[in-house]
């Protein structure tokens, strides 16, 4: 691998090339004092780089590495949990391999990072930043699985492996009409619009960033690499290109080539200039020369040619271009970052609107221009009505009908214009809104260490106060807010931002309405996360009633409204109505989404859920071998989906007694847990229920071990009231009291019976293992644990009560029935009463025969 000395002259060279070539001997003399070598070698790269024509292809960082580092890596070498195939390339920070993943058996790409001045700090900075990255999931965007450390001191990002062309070539070499490509771009745009709600930039836009897949579906790469690989990238600095602030020129916004703070409208400018190519074939801006300093002074000074003159005066695309195209691309890569598209959504939805012969708000608008659009939208109608008005001979009647059609011309051109006026202006505000969290969240304004719970926290609570005159506009951040807590898992404060969304948007738009019915559908959905269910149940029922008004062929939103709906009708037992609606959320998804997107997975447990709660082990285990079955196609981004199925098919295993399958199955999902969300909740469950299993099997220590691990993480992730909380409490108390520590287990059980007094019986089910946490059980175990104890009369009524409960609940061959009875033989063997110590064996014996 290189050396510090190495990095050291790369990172010379990338400063002395920014600067002019007069000032570059007094730079040196400063820098390398008296190390003779290191200047020469620094000297040489300068050399080197005066005599390519390459610079204008790659930054001088690109053309530093290439010269000074060798390939690091070989194949079949193995670094981590990963073999190494082939080197792929070469980019800014290091190294790009193909490699294999042996323990979870799937190619990976791996990137390497080298370090140099600061590398402490970096590294800290590189830690924080993958993690945040990691949590992308979106179809079109590139998944960053992790970053490791090696030995040596370098890092590497582990990322999906993509194999594709790039966009630009991908749409040459497949001859792609303008419309087609236009298209694609589109679903380009969706993939970092998710990313901006996320509060996330791309930083490094640009073709080879944009992959193409062999089924032409777009895969942005690199997604927030730059900022992680330079904690400084966000942060005012040199007036001139360097690796932070640009990774390809060319792709730079002017903001970013004068190193100042980097927003969402950065990440228009570069697209901007991809969709520039895109439609022309040709870059934007014509230098002679091939330094940073002329670069820099391009994009920030000239002015780039339409794209509609820029093609050749006979190519066929000069119509199509000229007009809307012309002003779509100009608005994107205006200098003024305030003077673009508000957000990446509006840019997306100005071509949407091209595409469909709607006004486009980059364009004056003039009545001949909605005109023309309004004839070009009912070419058919126009044409009939044209027709039918040459037929009449009646020069009045003739008259009467053009002026109705100019009439109705202008009363839908209006109300058009009205509405896109209205999006536009609150999508600015909102846009705004988040860009100046984005700002305050900078290392320059919060530090180095700010987190991204810190950054939604303010953020919320800037939402309430400064958008509170605009309550339309506070519902739709506050809801992007609350979606974004959901994914993180942070219920309590979603619960805060949507409820407040929800209000604000019945407030300034009422119930039929797209931002209330969304705030409706993910609040339900908040709701069973938190164990409200009777709430849970009516907000989500009324979520879907709304969003079924709006969407009639359904959408996305719909189906979180099932799904929400489904989960709060299984958590109540009512098993046939929540099929019927997860049914429905299921097609939706596969309808919308398609049957290889992770939702559609999630169904597929869920209807698993529902189908375990009525009693059918087989079709519940059916589709839960599914929805596991569907990794084999899935995007790796979607493996958090095949972990939850994989749970919910162990749990299932340890009801039928297939123990050995249901540990294999647990701890797969615990390893996919890991590495997808670390040590979360859903890693404390999954303790939880290897635990019970263990205690099924007698085997106490390792039921103790597993148990105590999950009450370390319920407890600090979970509130205390929570059904996974009461389980691990439950089943830790039983495992100590049969391990032969009834005291210390009289802790756990009464604690478990303690909390679970204070839930509804509703909530008492989410998210359940196969031991029943009803108070009847509860109070069996604890009345177990005072028999062991000798503590009989204590033990006594408790027992009973289960007993009865079970009996007059359950069917005779119910084990819990069998259990409650053989708690009640063992007690009164103990206490000395023989007769009835008999009854309760023989109805025990009885109920396991069955």
């Amino acid at each position: 691998m290189a050396d510090q000395r190495t990095v050291l002259a790369a990172e010379l060279f990338k400063r002395a090339v920014d600067r002019p070539v007069e000032q570059r001997s007094a730079f040196l003399t400063e820098a390398c004092g008296d190390d003779v070598e290191l200047r020469r070698e620094v000297e040489s790269l300068l050399k080197f780089n005066e005599g390519g024509d390459q610079f204008l292809e790659k930054p001088a960082m690109d053309i530093a590495v290439e010269s000074l580092f060798q390939t690091a890596l070989k194949p079949d070498q193995r670094i981590g949990n990963y073999r190494v195939d082939s080197h792929i390339g070469s980019g800014g920070m290091g190294e790009v391999y193909l490699a294999h993943d042996e323990k979870l058996n799937r190619q990976v790409a791996l990137k390497l990072v080298r370090f140099g001045i600061g590398a402490d700090e970096t590294e800290r900075h590189f830690r924080r930043e993958a993690q945040i990255l990691a949590s992308l999931n979106h179809p079109n965007i590139a998944h960053l699985y992790g970053a490791e450390i090696t030995p040596e001191g370098f890092s590497f990002l582990v990322m999906e492996y993509i194999e594709g062309v790039r966009i630009d070539k991908y749409c040459d070499n497949n001859h792609l009409s303008i419309n087609d490509r236009l298209e694609m771009f589109r679903r380009v745009c969706g993939a970092i619009h998710y990313a901006h709600q996320r509060l996330i930039i791309h930083r490094d836009i640009k073709p080879a960033n944009i992959l193409i897949t062999k089924e032409g579906e777009p895969k942005l790469l690199d997604f927030g690499i730059a900022k992680l690989l330079d904690p400084e990238t966000s942060m005012a600095g040199e007036q001139t290109l360097t690796i932070a602030a640009a990774m390809t020129p060319e792709y730079a916004s002017p903001e970013q080539v004068r190193g100042e703070t980097m927003t969402t409208a950065s990440d228009v400018y570069s697209l901007g200039v991809i969709l520039y190519e895109l439609l022309t074939g040709q870059r934007p801006y014509r230098i002679k020369g091939r330094n940073a300093a002329e670069i820099a002074r391009a994009i920030t000074d000239q002015e780039p040619t339409r794209p509609s003159t820029a093609v050749a005066r006979g190519d066929g695309n000069l119509k199509s271009l000229k007009g809307d195209l012309d002003n779509i691309v100009l608005k994107a890569m205006r200098k003024e970052p305030q003077r673009r598209y508000a957000s990446v959504e509006q840019f997306s939805e100005d071509i949407r609107r091209h595409l469909a012969n709607l006004p486009v708000i980059a364009r004056p608008d003039t009545t001949s221009y909605r005109m023309a659009k309004f004839v070009q939208r009912h070419k058919t109608g126009v044409a009939a009505a044209a027709l039918i008005a040459l037929s009449l001979v009646a020069g009045v009647v003739a008259t009467f009908w053009q002026a109705g059609l100019a009439r109705e011309h202008a009363r839908v051109a209006t109300g058009e214009r009205n509405h896109a006026r209205e999006e536009t202006a609150k999508a600015e505000r909102i846009n705004q809104f988040l860009q100046d969290i984005l700002s305050a969240a900078a290392p320059e304004a919060k530090g180095v260490d700010v987190k991204v719970t810190d950054v939604l926290g303010e953020a919320s609570k800037r939402a309430r106060t400064e958008l509170a005159s605009e309550p339309e506009v506070m519902a739709d951040a506050l809801l992007t807010l609350g979606r974004t807590y959901v994914s993180l898992g942070q219920y309590f404060s979603a619960d805060a931002d949507l409820r407040a969304a929800l209000d604000a948007s019945l407030r300034a738009n009422g119930e039929l309405n797209e931002t209330t019915a969304a705030s409706m559908a993910w609040l339900g959905l908040n709701l069973f996360y938190e164990s409200k269910i009777e709430e849970g149940e009516r907000t989500s029922h009324r979520a879907v009633q709304l969003e079924r008004k709006l969407h009639p062929e359904g959408n996305q939103e719909l189906a979180v409204a099932l799904y929400s709906l489904g989960l709060h009708l299984t958590a109540q037992n009512n098993v046939n109505d929540a099929e019927l609606v997860l049914k429905e959320a299921s097609e939706v998804v596969k309808k919308r989404l398609g049957a290889n997107h992770g939702y559609y997975l999630a169904s597929l447990s869920a209807l698993g859920n529902a189908r375990q709660k009525a009693g059918d082990l087989s079709g519940a285990e059916a589709f839960y071998r599914q929805a596991i079955s569907a990794s084999q196609r899935i995007e790796p981004r979607y493996r958090i989906f095949v972990a939850q199925a994989k749970v919910y098919l162990g749990r299932l295993l340890v009801t039928k007694g297939s123990y050995d399958e249901a540990e294999k199955t647990l701890r797969e999902s615990e390893n996919l847990y890991r590495e997808v969300a670390g040590t979360d909740v859903s890693i404390g469950k999954i303790k939880e229920n290897l635990g019970t299993m263990y205690l099924y099997q007698s085997n106490y220590a390792k039921a103790e071990d597993e148990l105590r691990k999950s009450l370390e993480i319920l407890e600090k992730k979970l509130p205390p009231e929570s059904p996974s909380t009461v389980q691990a409490n439950f089943a830790l108390g039983l495992t100590l009291t049969r391990a032969g520590h009834p005291f210390e287990g009289e802790r756990y059980l009464r604690k478990a019976l303690e909390i679970r007094n204070k839930m509804s019986d509703a909530a008492a089910g989410v998210g359940t293992s196969s031991v029943a946490l009803t108070k009847s059980a509860l109070g069996g175990a604890l009345g177990e644990c005072l028999t062991a104890q000798n503590r009989y009369a204590e033990a006594e009524p408790l027992l009973l009560d289960s007993y009865q409960i079970f009996e007059s609940t359950t069917v005779q061959n119910d084990s819990r029935r069998a259990e409650a009875a053989r708690r009640l033989y063992e007690l009164y063997s103990m206490w000395g009463n023989p007769q009835k110590a008999a009854l309760y064996k023989a109805i025990n014996i009885s109920a396991t025969n069955k």
